[in-house]
């Protein structure tokens, strides 16, 4: 007969012998409750697909992954990266159609101030699904030369070697909307419509391959005029490899070496006082108008010019051009009116340009008058 004592003894032991076996088998011996996995189900993994360390290199990886917006905070950091995300040229386009999801600004330094950082903000708050990018001058030429290297040096020569800085950065804007598509917004333009909202619906199922807004409006000047009108560049929209836009880069390094040879030196060795014409007409907003038209005319077998969208109350599509009114892009130079479809940007006129250009014509007006007294 068995002892008491050693009945004890079994009751004792067979239970922590089997709650070493259960705990050697990775058991778990006290269950979660539902829904509480290990953190590895929650998400998806095992031992062996396990994140990589923070530090590990994922550049292979990295074109595959897609990443769901994030929503953005009231307040956005004082200094914006120079890239967020990385740029990718298959961006989706599901604001306006054909035109990628992405709003591009340049400077050049990261560093921004108060206003700039605001007024870049406004884009993100009210385009929060939208990608941004801010190009400095180091990575804009990076961007020039890889994306144009292969197939147009000549554009790629022209931008390296032009030393003046207002129409480099003309230049580059069309360049960056060129290549990849998108927005492009001075650093000084608030948005205050969300860009879903920029076309009319008649328009949603129409081919735009670029859109402008009317930074004057003026009514047609006769035949053999030039266009009295004028879009504005500090604002603009278009498709990657828009057919517009590539018309107005063609137009824009044409004029630079044209102005070089006229002055009998190399692009490299221009200066704002050789300028026969405003920086407008040579890199600005009037030869961007004058390109654009000449593109349409050749699309529609027709003149286009200033009769075609003068005093329009709402976007009007020409050919391919969506023209916003003067009150979307350009509401203050047009006396805010109010019988016209709502702004949809607000321009802060912080530049330095204008400046820059009115010290040029000044110097360039002195050596004409002293070369005169001569």
């Amino acid at each position: 007969m068995i002892s008491s004592r050693y009945m004890r003894f079994i009751l004792l032991t067979v239970p922590f012998l089997l709650l070493v076996f259960l705990v050697s088998q990775n058991w778990d011996v006290i269950p979660q409750p539902f829904g509480h996995s290990k953190p590895d189900a929650l998400l998806g993994l095992s031992e062996d697909h396990a994140p990589p360390p923070s530090g590990a290199n994922n550049s292979n990886n990295s074109n595959n992954l897609q990443t769901e917006p994030t929503t953005l905070a009231t307040t956005l950091p004082a200094t914006l990266p120079t890239t967020l995300p990385n740029s990718n040229p298959d961006t989706v386009n599901t604001a306006i159609a054909g035109i990628t999801d992405k709003v591009w600004h340049s400077s050049k330094t990261p560093e921004l101030s108060a206003d700039q950082t605001s007024w870049i903000n406004s884009w993100l708050l009210k385009n929060p699904a939208f990608r941004h990018e801010l190009l400095t001058d180091g990575s804009a030429l990076t961007f020039v030369r890889t994306r144009y290297g292969a197939t147009r040096p000549d554009i790629v020569e022209v931008y390296e070697k032009l030393p003046i800085p207002i129409l480099r950065a003309d230049l580059l804007r069309y360049l960056i909307v060129l290549a990849e598509g998108g927005i492009w917004s001075d650093l000084d333009v608030t948005c205050d419509t969300e860009v879903a909202a920029w076309v009319p619906p008649e328009y949603h199922a129409s081919n735009i391959d670029m859109i402008v807004g009317l930074e004057f409006d003026f009514g047609w000047r006769g035949e053999n005029t030039e266009v009295a009108s004028q879009f504005c560049n500090w604002v603009f929209a278009a498709r990657p490899a828009s057919r517009n836009l590539a018309a107005v880069v063609d137009a824009v390094v044409a004029k630079l070496k044209e102005i070089a040879a006229l002055n009998g030196v190399g692009v490299d060795q221009l200066t704002l006082e050789m300028l026969p014409i405003d920086v407008v007409n040579v890199t600005g907003p009037k030869i961007m108008t004058i390109a654009l038209l000449d593109g349409l005319q050749g699309l529609l077998g027709r003149v286009v010019d200033d009769r075609d969208f003068h005093d329009i109350k709402s976007p009007k599509l020409v050919g391919d051009l969506l023209i916003m009114p003067g009150n979307a892009f350009a509401a203050a130079q047009n006396g805010f009116p109010t019988d016209q479809s709502p702004a949809l940007v607000s321009h802060h006129y912080a530049g330095s340009w204008k400046q820059a250009d009115a010290e040029a014509k000044e110097k360039k007006k002195q050596q004409e008058q002293q070369e005169q007294q001569e």
